[in-house]
């Protein structure tokens, strides 16, 4: 597993997730971490990013590498998430690791039950024409 491969994001998350850093007065913990990954983050304009890089409203599919199960989750502003429906927040624990990972890469991920490693199996990136909002808020 490479530590800390470079992390790929668009204009458009780039600048939502700094303005929802914006609005934290002071960062902590996964906000904290959230704020390192983007600072670290190669910014490439919406059509550059690579499409199996995960960025806002990707859909994930992750194999736990020790259980062999597969996993299908969707990145979202806090606002949006929902367990329920496998919607993970950019600023959960698992939100913040999955930011810029692309398909086949490896990564931990440290939960209250121990250490997972989990494998990006695919990603399918939210197409410019299928926002219906414009550009992202931070309750979207």
């Amino acid at each position: 597993m490479k530590q800390n491969p470079s992390i790929y994001l668009s204009k458009s998350d780039h600048e939502a997730l700094s303005l929802l850093l914006r609005a934290i007065k002071h960062p902590q913990g996964t906000a904290l971490k959230l704020k390192e990954e983007i600072s670290r983050a190669i910014v490439l304009g919406d059509s550059q990013v690579p499409t199996d890089s995960v960025g806002l409203n990707s859909s994930v599919h992750l194999e736990d590498l020790d259980l062999n199960e597969v996993e299908t989750y969707e990145l979202t502003m806090p606002s949006r998430a929902n367990p329920d429906f496998n919607r993970v927040s950019i600023l959960a624990p698992l939100g913040v690791a999955l930011l810029g990972v692309r398909a086949g890469e490896d990564f931990m991920w440290r939960t209250p039950g121990g250490l997972r490693r989990l494998r990006v199996v695919s990603v399918t990136r939210e197409s410019k024409s299928s926002k219906v909002h414009g550009p992202y808020s931070l309750t979207q």
